[in-house]
């Protein structure tokens, strides 16, 4: 079997690996901070020439948290191609930049958006992606690279179907994250109660899911100065979120709390389905780790959504503990069907 991940730069044929990819075994679970097989995605990867990498990734054409939607079009999901970014720029930070194995990443911002949606529609078989990375800036710390920004973008099937802009990470040492976080926590621990992060979950289906378990919001939605609030649900039951032990609330958590809040508000102000909407851009900037045993809240500004003329649904989002800020975003969510072509329906 050949393997991807070491290659000779100038043997890179983009045509014969895509093809090659589909029977490739997955790259090492901890290479890209992963427990379960299952939910590893990258299959490959090389360098190409300086700060410039190209991977291969296998899309599963189901999956119970990335896939479990009420949409009548199966789409790969925004949050499964973030997922897929996040693991090449773990790899690649491993394998190409001697990151140690041991290292602790810090993820502080990243722009994603779908370029192209009708590329994402799930097929007959699982997609296999090509992820192309490049490092557009690098941070030293004390004379030492300790981290970097990378741009990113996925094609399928030769179509750059999403991109991954600005996403800059730190990394740290076991010791040096240990400190900090047994600070944090100390520091946190007199005021957690579990409680406040497991309210009764909303209904399903107002959230876009089938599937209660991949609810992230309480039912105690309320609307606060312009905003609408609603509680995190951080069950550290869920196996796709919480794929291991973790020490603080995942960013991947966040974002879906952030999608589920936006298609409520979407709903509330615009009258538009969670059916009928997908994710299509998230621009996110990360302050500070989110805490468990806080109650943690995700805002949508509802003075800020507007519908776009070619039907996408724009609004600013935060997430917050006790008033402090852990997390803001921009989105974008995506008609399913353009509101041209529902107008000729509708005319015709």
């Amino acid at each position: 079997m050949t393997t991807l991940q070491h290659p000779e730069p100038n043997t890179f044929d983009p045509a014969v690996l895509l093809a090659a990819s589909v029977d490739e075994n997955t790259v090492p679970r901890g290479m890209v901070h992963r427990a379960a097989v299952s939910e590893v995605f990258l299959t490959g990867a090389q360098r190409i020439g300086e700060g410039h990498f190209r991977c291969l990734a296998q899309l599963p054409r189901t999956h119970s948290y990335f896939s479990e939607h009420t949409h009548r079009d199966a789409h790969y999901d925004m949050l499964l191609l973030l997922e897929v970014f996040r693991q090449a720029s773990i790899y690649i930070s491993h394998a190409f930049l001697d990151v140690s194995a041991k290292d602790k990443f810090i993820y502080l911002d990243s722009d994603t958006r779908v370029v192209e949606r009708a590329a994402l529609v799930v097929g007959d078989r699982p997609a296999s992606a090509l992820i192309e990375v490049r490092v557009v800036d690098e941070y030293v710390r004390h004379g030492v690279r300790s981290g970097v920004t990378l741009d990113m973008t996925l094609a399928l099937n030769g179509r750059v179907a999403a991109r991954h802009e600005r996403m800059a990470i730190r990394w740290m040492t076991d010791a040096a994250w240990n400190k900090m976080r047994n600070r944090a926590i100390a520091a946190t621990a007199p005021h957690a109660d579990p409680r406040s992060q497991l309210p009764a979950p909303l209904a399903p289906f107002q959230v876009g899911r089938h599937w209660l378990n991949n609810v992230v919001l309480g039912r105690d939605i309320q609307v606060d100065d312009g905003q609408l609030v609603g509680t995190l649900i951080v069950d550290q039951g869920n196996p796709a979120i919480f794929d291991h032990p973790l020490d603080h609330i995942p960013g991947m958590l966040l974002l879906e709390g952030f999608r589920q809040i936006a298609l409520l508000a979407a709903k509330r102000q615009a009258g538009l389905a969670p059916d009928e909407l997908l994710l299509a851009r998230a621009k996110v900037v990360f302050a500070r780790f989110g805490e468990f045993g806080l109650a943690t809240e995700v805002r949508a500004d509802l003075g800020s959504l507007r519908v776009a003329d070619d039907g996408r649904v724009l609004l600013s989002l935060t997430v917050e503990q006790g008033g402090a800020q852990l997390a803001s975003a921009e989105v974008e969510l995506q008609r399913l069907v353009e509101p041209a072509l529902l107008a000729a329906v509708g005319g015709a």
